[in-house]
């Protein structure tokens, strides 16, 4: 009988093991391991291991190339239509926030994997309706010659840039990229009047000979213009204060000192005012001031003088930060919807000569009429599944199979890729679609009555 009972205890023991070690979380192990010395060469690797395990969630692009020939990489973690931004290693010795972005990138991609939260953020119901960016590494030839010193540079070049740092050869206190040029003095908000500019290339300071002359500026500046976020964070390393204006003025001041005095909340860092001598020329400068959103400078630890953050304290950063992104994350998908809803135009909508009178309807987005995917596909003769794991919904005619990924652009028809003009988008929590497309597909004609703003289908 003993035997018997060893035998059942050992399978039930084997079954528990096979269980918790194939679960999510045992498969969705670290693969950014921060407490190190953060290099532009692991960041490589990391991503491209982030992007084979996490495919469906993070996508990884070269956005610019350094003068030394260095990527400048940016990461999307997410699904959804609404964007924020969020950034690294503007100053080549503050490269410990390449550390807390990378991180943010792997465990977010975690938590979503295996349906868990992050403090009081459900990563997945986040992260399945917005997308963040992140460009973890923005002066990857500023931190390799912060860590790695003249090694990792032509020798033809060393003795202009022992020259920018001052005859030393220790680059330990190094800000700017490796052409003497400080990018968080680079962009064009205020930079005519930046002070403490030595007037020549240095290992600090220095704006550069024209606001964004420089390929990392213009690298970040190209990605903004396109994914057009609703809040952006820079983050610096030094000092636990957070810098969140520049030059706002009524409503948009009292929004963005709601948002300011969260992040506070979240991280502890203590708020600022105007910035004071290092007023204007920085990314969120700029941002503020372009887009009239709110942006956010965050200096992540004590300060420590001119040189790198030790990484004994990245376990603190990162309890202060963790929540960071998903809060932004959150906050832009909210102000995203809020002027959807502003922006959203009602339709008349005809099937077959009867009104449709079911809510939601029609509606006019961006110069596209959009109708909700099962009233209307169901009235043209077809049948709609929707599977909510892949968030597609897939539609069946007469010799035609649509799959419609929410939020997408690229669908797929009868087993081939093709584009939409306008994304599958969720109003109201009911999917729609673009209807010419769709019912075009389905053998309807469709047709825009313009006195009485309806859409006409004749199946």
């Amino acid at each position: 009988m003993s035997h018997k009972l060893l035998y059942i205890s050992t399978a039930i023991v084997t079954l528990l093991l096979f269980f918790l070690f194939t679960s999510d979380d045992a498969q969705a192990s670290a693969i950014v391991n921060p407490n190190q010395v953060y290099t532009y060469e692991i960041m490589q690797q990391d991503l491209q291991r982030l992007e084979e395990r996490y495919p469906d969630l993070i996508s990884v692009e070269v956005i610019g190339t350094t003068a030394y020939g260095r990527n400048i990489y940016a990461v999307s973690v997410g699904k959804g239509l609404s964007t924020s931004y969020i950034n690294g290693s503007n100053h080549a010795r503050e490269w410990i926030s390449t550390n807390l972005t990378m991180d943010m990138i792997d465990q977010y991609a975690r938590a979503y994997s295996s349906n868990s939260s992050i403090g009081r953020y459900h990563v997945r119901q986040v992260l399945d309706h917005h997308k963040i960016w992140f460009v973890p590494m923005m002066n990857p030839d500023g931190v390799t010659l912060q860590q790695r010193g003249l090694e990792a540079f032509p020798s033809a070049n060393h003795a202009s840039i022992i020259r920018m740092n001052g005859g030393s050869r220790d680059f330990k206190r190094w800000k700017a990229n490796a052409r003497g040029v400080d990018l968080n003095r680079q962009f064009n908000a205020g930079w005519t009047t930046i002070p403490n500019d030595p007037g020549f290339p240095s290992h600090e300071n220095h704006r550069g000979t024209a606001p964004h002359s420089e390929l990392e500026t213009q690298a970040v500046i190209r990605l903004t213009e396109r994914v057009r976020p609703e809040m952006a964070v820079s983050y610096h390393s030094s000092g636990q204060i957070l810098f969140w204006h520049y030059n706002q003025r009524g409503a948009q001041l009292s929004r963005d000192r709601v948002h300011a005095r969260a992040i506070s909340l979240l991280t502890g860092y203590r708020l600022m005012g105007q910035h004071g001598s290092y007023s204007g020329g920085g990314y969120t400068d700029w941002f503020i001031n372009t887009y009239k959103k709110p942006a956010f400078t965050p200096e992540l630890a004590p300060y420590v003088g001119n040189t790198h953050v030790p990484l004994s304290l990245y376990p603190a950063i990162w309890n202060q930060n963790r929540e960071v992104g998903l809060y932004v994350a959150q906050q832009s998908h909210n102000t995203y919807l809020n002027r959807l809803r502003q922006t959203v135009r009602p339709a008349n909508l005809t099937i077959n000569n009867v009104p449709y009178t079911a809510q939601p309807g029609a509606v006019v987005l961006d110069g596209r009429t959009l109708v909700p995917v099962r009233g209307v596909v169901e009235n043209l003769g077809a049948t709609v599944d929707w599977d909510q794991a892949s968030r597609t919904a897939t539609i069946y005619g007469d010799g035609v199979t649509m799959k419609l990924p929410l939020y997408q652009t690229n669908v797929d028809v009868n087993g081939e890729r093709a584009t939409i003009d306008s994304p599958v988008n969720m109003i109201d929590n009911r999917t729609m679609v673009p209807i010419r497309f769709v019912s075009e597909l389905l053998g309807a004609d469709v047709h825009w009555e313009q006195s009485t703003s309806t859409v006409i289908i004749t199946n």
